[in-house]
C-alpha cells in the first residue's frame, strides 16, 4: 500500500473507536507520557490540539500546566508550509483556525525553540518513521530545528511502509496494546 492508501485505512480505524476503550489507551499513554524522562526533563513541550480521533492531547496538556511546563501549540501558515508553535497558557484560550484546527489564541510568543514535541501522526514503524496528514509541517519543523520528539500511539497505527527522503523519524515512541482494537 501506498502513503495515501496507509492513511486513508488507519483513519478509519481510528475513528471507529469505542469512546470506552479509546479513554482507556489515552490515560495509559497520558500517564506513560508524564513518567517518561523526555516529559521530566522538559520545560518547554511542544504538542498538537488533537482532534476527537487522535490521541488526547488536552489531558496531557492540562496535566503539564499544572506541573509548570511551557506549552506550545503548532500555529500554522498554509502558504508558506510553515509551522511554529505559540504558547498556550489556558485550555480556554483556543479557537479554530481557517481549517478548523485548534490553535491558541493567547496573548503570547511562538518559538522554534522547544525542549520536546509530541508528533502527531496516523501510520508509524517501529523505527520512528511516521505517516502524517500529508502537509509535511512536522518533517520540515524536525528537520529545521532537530527537537527531542516522542509519538504516542495505538498499536494499530504501527505498520511498515517505505519513507520518503523527506521524512523525519521521531525520537521516542510510546505505544498502547491492545489485541480489541484490530480489525478482522
Amino acid at each position: 500500500m501506498n502513503k495515501k492508501d496507509i492513511r486513508s485505512s488507519i483513519l478509519t480505524t481510528m475513528k471507529k473507536h469505542s469512546n470506552t476503550e479509546k479513554n482507556i489507551a489515552d490515560d495509559w499513554l497520558a500517564n506513560q507520557f508524564f513518567n517518561s524522562q523526555s516529559y521530566q526533563e522538559a520545560t518547554s513541550i511542544g504538542i498538537v490540539l488533537s482532534l476527537p480521533h487522535e490521541v488526547n492531547t488536552y489531558i496531557i496538556i492540562q496535566q503539564s500546566l499544572k506541573d509548570h511546563k511551557k506549552i506550545f501549540v503548532p500555529e500554522v501558515d498554509y502558504k508558506s508550509k510553515l509551522m511554529t508553535f505559540k504558547q498556550l497558557l489556558d485550555l480556554n484560550e483556543i479557537e479554530r483556525d481557517a481549517k478548523g484546527i485548534y490553535h491558541s489564541i493567547s496573548n503570547t510568543q511562538t518559538t522554534d525553540q522547544l525542549d520536546l514535541v509530541v508528533v502527531p501522526g496516523v501510520g508509524f514503524k517501529s523505527d520512528g518513521y511516521r505517516i502524517g496528514y500529508g502537509g509535511g509541517f512536522y518533517d520540515r519543523f524536525i528537520s529545521n530545528f532537530n527537537p527531542k520528539t516522542i509519538s504516542l500511539l495505538y498499536d494499530f497505527q504501527l505498520i511498515d511502509f517505505e519513507p520518503d527522503k523527506h521524512d523525519q523519524p521521531v525520537d521516542e515512541l510510546i505505544i498502547y496494546k491492545s489485541r480489541k482494537w484490530r480489525q478482522k
